[in-house]
């Protein structure tokens, strides 16, 4: 039997969560986990998550981080956002960084990262950069190894589009 007491022990110290905002994706690797190079692989749907999903989650957390608040302690909470390709839900993340934002003081300071493939990184750049988002990009390697695996679509590789959007966010926001 599980001891309750380390559950809420552990739900207190909660120090990351992570959302598949979506399975859909933008791109086709062929190592996915939704691809054919493993047996008996996940279908991919094309499904994006709702925000009452993730609320539901959140109001669960909030209640008890609230209610067990110790005033001017500030531990950190990371929320993170992972796909499929988590900026083609980008209403959803918008969604959920304001109403973390307007949640009262419980002893949390929550910062957010996002694993994406930077396809849409011109679209967001402006957002991600203002909210101090951690971007974790997808790259494997130099061109060569890169473009074996990491495809578009139609078979092209990724090298050249995704070094093309880390230089565009340079330009648009240095200091990001």
């Amino acid at each position: 039997m599980i001891d309750a007491s380390v559950v809420l022990h552990n739900i207190k110290n909660i120090s990351q969560i992570v959302f598949e905002v979506t399975d859909a994706c933008n791109l086709r690797c062929k190592y996915c986990g939704y691809g054919g190079l493993y047996e008996g692989y996940d279908k991919r749907e094309d499904k994006f998550m709702a925000f009452g999903v993730s609320k539901s989650i959140l109001d669960y957390l909030f209640n008890i981080w609230k209610s067990n608040c110790s005033r001017g302690i500030c531990n950190p909470v990371t929320i993170g956002f992972y796909g499929g390709e988590p900026l083609l839900n980008m209403p959803l993340v918008c969604d959920i960084v304001d109403y973390v934002g307007r949640q009262g003081e419980m002893g949390k300071k929550f910062f957010f990262n996002m694993t994406t493939n930077a396809m849409l990184l011109d679209r967001y750049v402006d957002y991600l950069a203002e909210h101090e988002f951690r971007l974790l990009i997808s790259l494997d390697g130099d061109k060569e190894i890169n473009d074996k695996n990491r495809v578009f679509q139609n078979g092209t590789g990724t090298y050249d589009t995704v070094m093309q959007k880390i230089e565009m966010v340079r330009k648009i926001s240095p200091e990001y």
